[in-house]
């Protein structure tokens, strides 16, 4: 259905261009989707005037040439970003997209929007081969100039506030506004659609009402002659210097920019088979020798945080622990690894229920349907045993029972960071059986009354870790977010690649993602670019690639964890030439891996795609131009041209044989860099 909708172009605060999409008449969404508009790059440039005019001087382009250039999709790139966490992030040419699983595709529930059919049929056949999706943002380059389309839906929240002329309504909420339940309206969350020079808009506001001359959506205009400077518009614009003040007292200095947030986590090293002998052993263990975590934080008086992942609980949905793994309960262990010093930590998807649940089988009416009555399908995990299902967040008693949850996990049992897992679920298309409205609004409601536990009744500090959580709805609640796939201990997992699952646990996806959202990270988020490895047991991964992991996570990330088992961790700082292994040992690559740490420390680094023919090939650089380089996660050499001055020098981390030697080198212009690693330069 088509629906008249006003689409103006408008200065505002901060001399930031907007872009706002109201309703012209009374629209009440039934179908996933709603297109607000067109917009070409022609629009977006004679809208910005002379600052597009200034960006195109500064970044060395003839004066009318942005148009041109952006226009083409010859020539330029485009910044995509996925729907979720897990979902591809990265700039892509012309012809090129994220790819799909086929052969088994609710394995693409991982990575979808909720509307992802909707939006397929609405670009061209054939897999939309000649069209872009992204949400939330868009971003096109040309050489250094960069143009980006962003929502502008994720001013951070901070508890009840005033109404807003520029939100929507609170149509469809309680009208009782000391109805602790209600929040201020956040818009439904944007997707773009790319086709050549133009930009279609869409809002996935399925459920909601908008009455004439309201918002449904704003996007914000930013153009910028190199990266470090559309950066720094986005910080500026979303208040980068106050949005992460909550969370400073897990990291030190004060200073987030500076700081890291970090610690232990159980995940990649035990999966789901932990119980209270082993978790003990590691907690126990994590002080007794210099294993990352003591040394890179515990050392230094820096808090680390100890999180125990997947695997505690009786199963997903039932959220007790299990008697049999640990049975002394996890307000136990909670106490235990205080008594350690470090910050108790603990994994939780509270939105998901298997279908066999305690839950499910009391509340069948919780979960999430579709108009045949059928329960919605969140998840397909074949660890879990197959189909995993989602509540009704629109419900009061699913509302209630969630915060009874929280009530547990914060002030009865103690624990003070909490990674929140599959967040995506709770914005699936269904037919809501409690209070009127779109996924969108149900979802920002219970986030709030999530958020209201970021302090213990204690008065202690509270911090949350987003993971698989729809970027623009979450943003605003909880910017510590996940920004990739899951990582693994193995480069790559063949047979999910084989099959296009783009979601896939694999290092090589999760450095990808990583990367494509660096820009992200300390703007908007705080991204948790995953684990890091020093280990040498219980993975293939070589130590040029541990290397890899670990330096961009440090420098595109603000929190670095890692799962090595402390337990099993050797005090043996043997060189590979010494041990004869043919690779460092675990305390030999941790001492190296925070060496380089001290090096960059400081320092913050942009990336961006490097312009030839493959998409697995990047160039860094430093904000003050002291270290550049570049990263290859393809399967094969690659050349990099780089002009060195004769005072340069060039750290070679291809071949960890050569112990990152460093060497005076002749100006020269093209370099190799082995597959799965990194070259770097410093003067």
């Amino acid at each position: 259905m088509d629906h008249e909708i006003e689409m103006t172009f408008q200065r505002i605060s901060n001399d930031v261009l907007k872009i706002f999409f109201r309703a012209k008449e009374p629209i009440e969404c039934q179908e996933p989707l709603l297109e607000l508009g067109a917009i070409t790059v022609q629009n977006l440039c004679d809208a910005l005037g002379d600052e597009c005019i200034e960006a195109e001087e500064a970044a060395g382009l003839g004066l009318g040439s942005a148009v041109e250039k952006l226009s083409k999709a010859r020539g330029r790139l485009v910044l995509v970003n996925g729907w979720q966490s897990w979902s591809f992030a990265g700039e892509l040419k012309g012809w090129e997209r994220p790819r799909r699983a086929l052969l088994r595709r609710d394995l693409n529930l991982f990575v979808d929007h909720p509307a992802e059919r909707a939006l397929r049929l609405r670009a061209r056949r054939f897999f939309h081969r000649h069209d872009i999706i992204s949400h939330f943002l868009l971003g096109l380059r040309t050489g250094e100039l960069r143009l980006m389309l962003v929502s502008d839906n994720v001013e951070r929240w901070s508890g009840p506030r005033s109404s807003d002329v520029d939100r929507i309504s609170r149509a469809g909420f309680s009208g009782d506004s000391s109805d602790k339940s209600s929040c201020p309206h956040y818009l439904p969350p944007v997707s773009f659609l790319l086709r050549g020079d133009k930009i279609r808009v869409f809002a996935y506001a399925s459920g909601g009402y908008f009455a004439a001359g309201e918002i449904i959506a704003r996007l914000c205009v930013f153009i910028g002659p190199d990266y470090f400077s559309l950066k720094d518009r986005l910080g500026s614009y979303w208040a980068a210097d106050r949005r992460f003040e909550e969370l400073s007292w897990v990291s030190k200095p004060k200073s987030i920019s500076h700081g890291m947030i970090g610690g232990y986590a159980s995940w990649y090293n035990h999966y789901t088979a932990i119980d209270e002998q082993i978790i003990g052993d590691d907690l126990e263990a994590i002080k007794a020798n210099d294993n990352f975590v003591n040394s890179y934080f515990l050392q230094r008086g820096l808090p680390a945080v100890f999180q125990i992942d997947d695997g505690w609980e009786i199963q997903v949905g039932d959220w007790q622990a299990d008697s049999h793994k640990f049975p002394n309960g996890m307000a136990e262990m909670a106490q235990r690894i205080v008594a350690e010093g470090l910050v108790p930590g603990i994994w939780l998807a509270p939105f998901l229920l298997m279908p066999n649940s305690a839950i499910t089988k009391a509340h069948p009416e919780w979960l999430l349907r579709d108009k045949e009555g059928r329960a919605i399908k969140a998840a397909w995990n074949p660890n879990w045993g197959g189909d995993v299902w989602t509540l009704d967040l629109s419900r009061s008693d699913v509302e209630d029972y969630l915060v009874s949850l929280f009530e547990t996990i914060v002030n009865v049992w103690g624990y003070r960071y909490l990674k929140l897992d599959f967040l995506y679920a709770g914005l699936m298309q269904g037919v809501f059986s409690g209070r009127k409205g779109g996924a969108w609004q149900h979802y920002a409601r219970i986030m709030a009354r999530i958020l209201e536990f970021s302090q213990a009744s204690n008065g202690e500090p509270v911090a949350f870790l987003s993971c698989g959580a729809p970027i623009e709805s979450t943003a605003p609640f909880m910017p510590l977010m996940r920004s990739g796939a899951d990582t693994r201990e193995h480069w790559e997992w063949l047979q999910l690649r084989l099959i296009g699952h783009q979601g896939r646990p694999s290092a090589k996806v999760n450095l990808e993602d990583s990367i494509g959202r660096a820009i992200l990270d300390k703007t908007l988020l705080l991204c948790d670019p995953d684990v890091i490895f020093c280990r040498t047991d219980l993975t293939s991964l070589k130590d040029t690639e541990k290397f890899l992991i670990g330096m961009v996570a440090a420098m595109f990330g603000s929190q670095l964890m890692t799962s090595d088992d402390p337990a099993r961790f050797a005090n043996d700082a043997r060189t590979e030439s010494e041990s004869g292994t043919g690779a460092l040992s675990e305390a030999a690559f941790t001492k190296e891996l925070i060496e380089w740490y001290k090096r960059i420390e400081g320092k913050e680094f942009g990336v961006e795609r490097n312009p030839g023919r493959t998409r697995a090939l990047y160039d860094f650089f430093s904000r003050d131009g002291s270290i550049y380089g570049a990263i290859n996660l393809s399967d094969r050499e690659q050349l990099i041209v780089a002009e060195l001055s004769e005072s340069s020098e060039l750290s070679r981390l291809s071949e960890w044989s050569e112990t990152s030697e460093s060497a005076a080198l002749a100006p020269s212009s093209e370099f190799p860099i082995p597959c799965h690693s990194m070259i770097i330069f410093g003067t």
